[in-house]
């Protein structure tokens, strides 16, 4: 059975402006609006990316028992790619070459290439890269389980074109103001700059000596243990 993955990064994104309530049915119609649609036999090198659920990998349906996450509603993302493998166009553009006895132009490559598109791509399998996030509705706070630039970019523009809500990377400024603290702890978190905890320099940049426990206190707490 599928599940989230419970180790790596996360990413926070939060939402303003009103979001379709995921108890309703509409969200998941929203969803399947953009549900994945395989690629399989595409005779093209292409990218598809779209919605789907950790029961029904194709994007074939969406139910809303399917989103239950426990604490959040669980998305799914599935982004597949199809490329034409670059050792296979090596391998023939070297045997061209060889039969020539020279090398390729560069029109003669793009011809190679595709050629060898038009031929190969409708047997290649693209690759499946399935991506994870969890939407706190209340929080307006989404969770998104992966870092890489290419899986961000992927579900907010996904995201946006699902919902038309725009989505904006959290941060601890971001989540203060949108916890509604007033405006002296707001102003309070502006002048706010981050500190390194623990703390291992001194004021004129030299490290701190690691503290020393002697040996009566280590007698002690020995003792009390």
């Amino acid at each position: 059975m599928a599940s989230i993955r419970k180790s790596g990064g996360v990413v926070a994104f939060h939402w303003q402006g009103k979001l379709l309530d995921p108890q309703d049915q509409a969200f998941a119609d929203a969803l399947a609006t953009r549900r994945f649609r395989t690629i399989e036999h595409a005779a093209s090198e292409e990218i598809s990316c779209g919605w789907v659920t950790a029961v029904d990998p194709t994007g074939n349906s969406f139910d809303l028992e399917d989103l239950d996450g426990g604490a959040g509603t669980w998305l799914r993302f599935r982004m597949d790619k199809k490329k034409l493998p670059t050792k296979w166009l090596q391998i023939h553009r070297d045997a061209a070459e060889k039969e020539r006895g020279k090398r390729l132009s560069a029109r003669e490559r793009r011809e190679l290439k595709d050629d060898l598109a038009d031929k190969l791509l409708p047997r290649v399998l693209p690759t499946i890269q399935l991506v994870d996030a969890l939407l706190f509705h209340d929080k307006k706070l989404v969770l998104l389980f992966a870092t890489s630039t290419g899986a961000r970019e992927a579900f907010t523009k996904l995201f946006f074109e699902t919902f038309t809500v725009p989505l904006d990377r959290a941060d601890p400024l971001q989540r203060g103001r949108l916890l509604g603290l007033g405006a002296d702890a707001e102003r309070a978190l502006e002048q706010a700059e981050p500190v390194r905890w623990p703390d291992s320099t001194r004021a004129d940049g030299a490290r701190r000596p690691a503290p020393r426990t002697s040996a009566a206190t280590t007698d002690d707490a020995e003792a009390d243990a």
